[in-house]
């Protein structure tokens, strides 16, 4: 069981129950400032009654419904990457895939990719609707870890950062298997944004009566939002461990409440020589 006095970033023992919402509590770091839930997801291949649940017609066209409520942010999200970098047979991971889609986009453009989805009913949608393989492996598994170190050209994180359980040891294992050189896209709701702030605000003055705000951001269901950063902890920790920020694309007042980071592996002196 894991000790949430203990901060998911700075590994202080210096968090404190701070926001009291209905089904779960958020945690503030006194030392480094971050915000996290008392909560942590059990994978769905570690639980059986997931092996029970399988893609019925309804199901499915729930999910194809909400697809083209995604279509086009993913479109932005293809085009920016191929701002950096050429997606044909380059090899491209893509994590937290859900339904597909965006792995799809990807092969589409030539891409030869892998997707990481734990969740069953999402991998038989994406197998069924773009005939792609989706693994539910999560990305510190040793089958990611030891058989694909230094492999991906390009890795994307859209709208994954803050649903995962350790956000650090997840962004470790992410740079152990993107080559030198390699490319990290990234995107996760922004703490210090005037929406959260609302959140801050309204809890205190109403003396935690109304955490109307902050309900609606975390929960602890399954893969629901755990944490929040604010834009210089994002920054900070992608360069501890090891990528270099290249573009970031955030406002204070987005009302999307988001901050989307295009990060590269530093090449090493052997890398750049040749290359």
């Amino acid at each position: 069981m894991y000790d949430f006095s203990i901060c998911k970033v700075c590994a202080k023992n210096t968090a404190m129950p701070t926001y009291k919402l209905k089904n779960t509590t958020i945690y503030v770091c006194a030392e480094c400032g971050f915000h996290f839930i008392n909560h942590l997801d059990i994978m769905p291949s570690e639980d059986p009654s997931d092996e029970t649940r399988t893609l019925d017609k309804k199901s499915y066209d729930y999910i194809e419904w909400k697809l083209t409520e995604n279509g086009k942010q993913h479109a932005k999200n293809l085009l920016l990457v191929r701002q950096y970098c050429s997606l044909s047979e380059s090899r491209c991971l893509d994590i937290g895939a859900g339904a597909g889609l965006f792995t799809n986009l990807l092969a589409e453009a030539g891409a030869l990719v892998h997707g990481i989805e734990p969740q069953k009913i999402f991998c038989e949608f994406a197998l069924k609707k773009f005939g792609i393989t989706l693994n539910r492996k999560t990305i510190d598994d040793q089958y990611w870890q030891q058989g694909f170190a230094g492999f991906f050209n390009v890795i994307t994180l859209w709208d994954v950062f803050e649903h995962v359980n350790f956000p650090v040891e997840t962004l470790m294992q992410v740079y152990n298997v993107t080559r030198e050189g390699g490319w990290l896209f990234l995107d996760t709701p922004r703490r210090d944004s005037v929406f959260y702030k609302i959140g801050e605000w309204s809890y205190r003055l109403s003396s935690g009566s109304n955490p109307f705000i902050f309900e609606s951001i975390y929960s602890s269901k399954p893969f629901r939002h755990k944490q929040i950063f604010t834009l210089h902890q994002l920054i900070q920790l992608v360069e501890k461990v090891g990528f270099s920020v290249i573009s970031m694309n955030s406002s204070f007042f987005n009302t999307q409440n988001k901050m989307i980071l295009v990060c590269q592996k530093p090449l090493t002196t052997s890398e750049q020589s040749m290359s």
